[in-house]
């Protein structure tokens, strides 16, 4: 049977409360995911719920949201007559169905979930989580970031460089970046990112560029500005990538100088920023016309994955 594969973000939850909250109200992760269980809220013409799932996979929490989208619904085109005519459901009580499966193992506060263009995206899931959260009285309300976990040393490498000749980033679709960027944090490389976004989407942009050069050590001796190439990386990361949009990043990449401490010479490497992250899926059955969310095929994917990945995140996090 043909399969298409899913792809995951592989992420870390972190939870941080205002100053002077006592520790004693602090709760973990997987206590706000019980707390979740069996919620549901309405983003925009999209309606997400949350459940729990059985596993047998020892400190894990098995679940998965269902999106529903009951407005905004697009046509269907006869493609002899290529005439449109509207999906026949009733808005009231119907919608599209969507899904996103996800797995958290408690140990070691990793997080797979499952990327889903048409379901929720992680930074809706926190949008989420806080609307059910914080309207209650008894929880004390936190501040939820999903950070990328990390399994090479490529970030390490750059930081190590003492010449910066060239940084490439490349993003699709800038029109689902825009809403992604803190107004408070006012750095350059974060104006700069944004600013080239809100252009990308004036202009219709697929896909944008963001590329500063240094001609050569000749005549730029002192290269790019360390300070901007940092900076940049981890605008992409902070603003993009842990807001929910990985899949929206195509390239990071970093050119320059580093000496090899074997020659002592100054030799040339490019640095590819996205080999920092995880890039992971699971396949499932490619059904043309689908009568449910896949939901066994989800559960038996996102399982067999989170234990082909575990050995390297033992690895990274050490137990």
């Amino acid at each position: 049977m043909k399969t298409k594969k899913r792809f995951v973000d592989i992420v870390s939850p972190a939870l941080r409360y205002a100053e002077g909250i006592n520790k004693t109200s602090f709760v973990a992760f997987k206590d706000v995911l019980s707390f979740m269980n069996n919620k549901e809220y309405r983003y925009n013409e999209k309606i997400f719920e949350l459940r729990l799932l059985d596993t047998t996979l020892n400190d894990c929490i098995l679940g998965i949201i269902e999106t529903t989208q009951d407005s905004d619904i697009p046509p269907i085109k006869n493609k002899t007559t290529k005439k449109y005519s509207s999906v026949e459901i009733n808005p009231e009580t119907e919608g599209l169905a969507y899904a996103n499966i996800f797995i958290y193992d408690s140990l070691r506060n990793i997080f797979i979930f499952e990327i889903n263009r048409n379901g929720c995206f992680l930074n809706q899931f926190i949008d989420f989580i806080y609307s059910k959260w914080n309207a209650s009285e008894e929880n004390i309300p936190f501040d939820l970031k999903f950070a990328a976990v990390l399994r090479a040393n490529e970030y390490q490498r750059m930081l190590d460089m003492d010449y910066y000749k060239r940084i490439t980033v490349d993003l699709y679709n800038p029109v689902e970046l825009i809403n992604c960027f803190n107004e408070a944090n006012d750095s350059l490389a974060n104006n700069l990112l944004r600013t080239q976004i809100q252009a990308g989407q004036q202009n219709n942009a697929n896909i944008l560029r963001l590329e500063h050069i240094a001609v050569g050590k000749r005549i730029n001796p002192m290269g790019l500005s360390r300070s901007l190439v940092k900076g940049v990386v981890d605008a992409v990361k902070v603003s993009i990538a842990d807001s929910g949009h990985r899949q929206n990043i195509q390239k990071i990449e970093v050119l320059g100088y580093s000496v090899d401490i074997d020659s002592g010479k100054s030799t040339s490497k490019t640095i590819d920023i996205l080999a920092d992250t995880f890039n992971e899926s699971f396949k499932i059955p490619d059904v043309q016309i689908q009568s449910n969310i896949q939901l066994e095929d989800r559960k038996q994917g996102i399982e067999t994955l989170y234990s082909k990945v575990l050995p390297e995140i033992r690895t990274i996090i050490g137990w």
